[in-house]
């Protein structure tokens, strides 16, 4: 059942089911999900389904709201994911037990940009965000560079250069290669702004493992509002901000993981970043099962 958790504020590790398709969020009592918080207006937030998506409205309350640290237009629904951190007065709201668990593909990637939706009847939903340029073209150069006879090493590191240019909030970038036999990892290509090369880049090893055991997407917009039981030493130590993990699966297998992290600032990386790196995981792990049978050949 998709239940609304605060994560931070008065009413920390509170709960909230939510049963139908619209609920009410604010500080009176006449809302569906009532937050006793004084910076938060009577009647504050809509959080609404479409389908099997979720949004949340501002309803055009004094001090606003905020989702994944970026203010939203009061009036018009914004389309959130599971774990988005939103943020209404002093507390930071997030919907729980709405993910698929399901990879996304290139079909998925040019049709879900983040979109805002009006609440005037025949209004055509709109992008929020444009700027996907940078993206194509880095999905592009990594096409041509499958053409090319490169180690696989030599490829790898062709493609985390690309990956930088396309994402400059980047700090760390890794592809790290994961061997089915032995159970573990066996390669580790990486670039980092601190010092390029395979030794010495330090990456969340918890989020990397915990990709690789369940196959399925991680995406910390802001590490603060993260449940301390997922989080581990090392990321409190690295001071990291923002991550993303991408499994790379080919036939059924994890081949590794594309990890990316950010540990200037909270919110470093947006959802169409999170979408650009499902996409060219599948590429990736196709040329790397090759480069495995080559070797093994």
């Amino acid at each position: 059942m998709p239940r609304l958790v605060v994560i931070k504020g008065p009413m920390l590790g509170r709960s909230f089911e939510l049963k139908g398709e619209t609920a009410f969020v604010g500080r009176s009592l006449k809302n569906d999900i009532q937050i006793k918080d004084g910076a938060i207006s009577r009647k504050h937030l809509k959080v609404f389904r479409i389908g099997k998506k979720y949004f949340v409205e501002d309803l055009r309350s004094t001090n606003g709201t905020m989702v994944n640290g970026e203010i939203i237009t009061p009036g018009e629904g914004y389309e959130i994911e599971e774990r988005d951190p939103v943020s209404i007065g002093h507390t930071v709201i997030r919907l729980d037990g709405i993910s698929t668990g399901k990879g996304l593909g290139t079909d998925e990637f040019e049709s879900r940009p983040a979109r805002v939706y009006s609440n005037e009847e025949g209004q055509v939903p709109r992008e929020r965000r444009s700027g996907s340029g940078k993206g194509l073209e880095m999905i592009y150069k990594v096409s041509e560079l499958l053409k090319h006879s490169l180690s696989i090493d030599e490829f790898l590191e062709k493609v985390l250069e690309f990956i930088s240019e396309a994402l400059p909030r980047i700090d760390t970038s890794a592809i790290l290669l994961y061997d089915i036999q032995e159970g573990q990892i066996k390669d580790v290509i990486s670039n980092s702004k601190q010092g390029d090369g395979k030794a010495g880049v330090s990456y969340s090893r918890s989020v990397v493992d915990r990709v690789i055991r369940e196959g399925k997407t991680i995406r910390m917009s802001n590490t603060t509002y993260e449940d301390p039981d997922s989080l581990s030493d090392s990321m409190s130590t690295l001071q990291l901000g923002s991550i993303m993990c991408v499994p790379m699966i080919s036939n059924s297998q994890i081949r590794g993981v594309i990890y990316v992290d950010s540990f200037r600032e909270a919110y470093g990386f947006r959802k169409e970043d999170l979408l650009l790196l499902n996409t060219l995981s599948g590429p990736l792990a196709v040329a790397i099962e090759k480069a495995m049978l080559t070797s093994q050949l």
